[in-house]
């Protein structure tokens, strides 16, 4: 009966392990249309951010609700982040093909607007999930964050990238780790850089009477 209580350390821990497959599983079934990632992937830090926090809602429900809720900002701003690293990697690569000075400094100039994508592209979805706001007041949080919390930002990105590159490293074993992506990779990726972006969003939902905690989902 113990064993049973919903208090007991591995009843919690198998909830917990639940929360993160099925959420999982919800987020690449959204995201097959591809268009779809930004609000598939802002649903799913939406989740692990109130599983964090210490919510226990239905993940599925919380999910959906999430998933509407959020929908419009989240595609402009997947689509937009799209567009323009498409756009930056072909100016890139043509750069590096061009050997004159002005080449290699437009190179350089355009590595750091890459870089600094990549950035707004770690904080946005998580940042849309957490607080109700302009995309425009949205994104320059993002960036703010980021740059008041330098080691924090290093941390989420090689949790967010090098499990990605790993993936690719080995191509014996890479069914091993597509199964693994499959059923709980981008949760648990999620849910870990949740703790992070907790920690850096907590004093700003404390002080502000309407976000007092994390943004809840109009039914």
């Amino acid at each position: 009966m113990n064993f049973m209580n919903q208090d007991n350390i591995v009843v919690i821990a198998l909830n917990r392990i639940g929360d993160i497959i099925i959420a999982n599983l919800l987020f690449l079934l959204c995201s097959i249309p591809l268009v779809t990632i930004g609000p598939s992937l802002t649903a799913l830090y939406h989740c692990m951010l109130r599983i964090v926090k210490g919510n226990e809602d239905k993940v599925t429900k919380t999910f959906f609700r999430a998933l509407r809720q959020n929908f419009v900002q989240s595609l402009i701003a997947w689509l937009a982040l799209v567009i323009v690293g498409v756009i930056l990697f072909l100016n890139t690569h043509f750069l590096l093909q061009n050997t004159s000075e002005a080449g290699k400094i437009f190179y350089y100039l355009s590595g750091l607007v890459l870089v600094l994508l990549v950035i707004i592209a770690l904080y946005i979805f998580p940042v849309i999930a957490a607080f109700s706001n302009t995309l425009k007041n949205l994104v320059k949080n993002s960036v703010i964050f980021a740059f008041m919390h330098i080691p924090s930002t290093l941390l989420i990105a090689v949790i967010s990238i090098l499990p990605m590159y790993m993936t690719y490293q080995d191509l014996t074993i890479l069914p091993l780790y597509s199964c693994c992506w499959f059923f709980f990779g981008f949760a648990l990726t999620c849910y870990i850089n949740s703790f992070l972006f907790y920690r850096i969003f907590k004093p700003y939902l404390e002080t502000s009477e309407e976000t007092e905690e994390i943004k809840e989902v109009s039914k």
